[in-house]
């Protein structure tokens, strides 16, 4: 069975993921003894993590032997199972599990969505993959599918296509062909930023008119998937419909979450019911420093890209990380924040009056971080943050060496590499710090008086 069976995948998904216990196996009893009919592969697996001495080679007792240390023995010493009298009984389960219609897998559509509400939930791609069992890049993917078919569901179609675009069937998958193909992504007018989201290239009714094309290409003509494989296939796919479009490619921008109507009623045909239930989140503290639901909108590539790298960071292992890096995002998003409102040179004037911190060429020079936040709570620069807000942030920037939970303080953690925050202090500064994130993490109107 080693040999010829995935005994391992198994034993690396219950090392890192436990043992699910609504997969119990089927046991069918003999007298004094029970034989395993359903869940060999599971029970060899099991057997390898407790004692990976049993393995074949040296090679798999050393693969075994980090699996196990890795895995919660304890939880699989005791297994519920299900006993059953005879052969004929243990036929009927079988069948149903096997070749039956006991569980209905999720559709491409239906796993998207189902990952989308996670991450609404506040659960990060990161978690997700550790929670599901696959990949950040693929838990990527989907992402981007859906919110692409999602834009492509407030297009006006035909009402027998529409009923087609919008059934649980709808083959997503061929959609993310679209997106996987440089060429495709070109020609539909579409990129992927540094950070793997979707942005427009093009003007928006061009856009609209060429997905509302593809779209109804995927559902209505027969065997579209042969029509585009290679990057030379839709190439030629779009040249053909090139005709049909009656939009003019131009140059534009646009971001496709703002394509998307906010809170909308979905349709039963929308999100149809599961065919199985999904899996029981446990209610946890969220693993990094960012809090459950904290977005970032922000305009700025690399300010989205250091916050979420921070909210993919887990703090009870990598606290001199989480440090190093909201040090970093406090001070992009701050700077960042005033330049988008015109307020940088204002701010560089107030503290180089004199003009010789910009001297012998240093013309970039910029106010330390501990400056520009006292200097946006003096001049109250920070749009919808009372008092108590702007208390909480200058007891940030209190001139204090000894306090970590003060920018002094972090400024030492940083640059002293025998002074380390535990995880409440760094928690604590990310909830002083919290007002004047909400603010610079997303995006503002644009300061007109300046």
């Amino acid at each position: 069975m080693l040999e010829n069976e995935d005994v391992l995948g198994i034993a690396k998904s219950i090392a890192s993921r436990g043992f699910f216990l609504h997969e119990r196996m089927i046991v069918r009893q003999e007298g004094r003894l029970y034989y395993v009919v359903e869940g060999n592969r599971r029970l060899s697996a099991m057997k390898l993590l407790v004692n990976p001495e049993l393995a074949l080679t040296k090679r798999q007792v050393s693969m075994y032997r980090r699996l196990s240390e890795a895995a919660n023995l304890q939880s699989i010493e005791k297994l519920d199972v299900v006993i059953v009298d005879d052969r004929q009984t243990a036929a009927g389960l079988l069948a149903d599990l096997h070749i039956g219609y006991a569980k209905k897998p999720w559709t491409a559509l239906q796993q998207a969505r189902f990952y989308r509400e996670l991450v609404e939930d506040g659960l990060t791609v990161e978690e997700i993959s550790e929670e599901t069992g696959k990949s950040a890049s693929e838990m990527r993917e989907y992402l981007r599918s859906e919110q692409l078919y999602r834009v492509a569901l407030t297009l006006d179609y035909p009402s027998d296509t529409r009923a087609k675009v919008e059934s649980v069937n709808f083959p997503l998958t061929t959609l993310d062909r679209f997106i996987e193909s440089k060429t495709a992504r070109r020609s539909l007018g579409i990129s992927i930023d540094e950070i793997g989201n979707l942005e427009g290239t093009v003007n928006l009714d061009r856009f609209r008119a060429v997905l509302k094309r593809v779209t109804s290409d995927i559902v209505t003509e027969k065997n579209f998937t042969r029509r585009v494989n290679k990057d030379e296939d839709f190439r030629t796919y779009f040249e053909e419909i090139e005709s049909d479009i009656d939009v003019a490619q131009e140059a534009g921008t646009f971001s496709l979450a703002t394509l998307i109507p906010e809170n909308k009623e979905a349709k039963p045909s929308e999100v149809p019911a599961s065919p199985s239930p999904a899996p029981r989140r446990r209610n946890r503290v969220n693993k990094s420093i960012v809090p459950r639901g904290f977005s970032c909108t922000s305009r700025s590539d690399r300010v989205r890209a250091v916050f979420n790298e921070l909210k993919a960071m887990p703090i009870a292992h990598r606290r001199n990380s989480t440090g190093v890096m909201l040090r970093v995002l406090l001070d992009i998003g701050l700077w960042n924040f005033l330049v988008e409102q015109k307020l940088d040179q204002q701010a560089v004037n107030h503290f180089d009056p004199q003009y010789k911190k910009r001297k012998n060429n240093n013309k970039d020079w910029t106010p330390p971080l501990r400056d520009l936040i006292s200097y946006v709570c003096e001049q109250r620069l920070l749009p919808g943050v009372n008092g108590d807000g702007y208390k909480a942030l200058r007891m940030l920037v209190s001139r204090d060496k000894t306090d970590v939970l003060t920018i002094d303080g972090f400024n030492q953690f940083a640059h002293n590499r025998f002074v380390t925050p535990t995880e409440s202090e760094l928690r604590e500064v990310w909830s002083r710090a919290t007002p004047m994130l909400e603010v610079i993490l997303n995006d503002q109107q644009p300061n007109e008086e300046q």
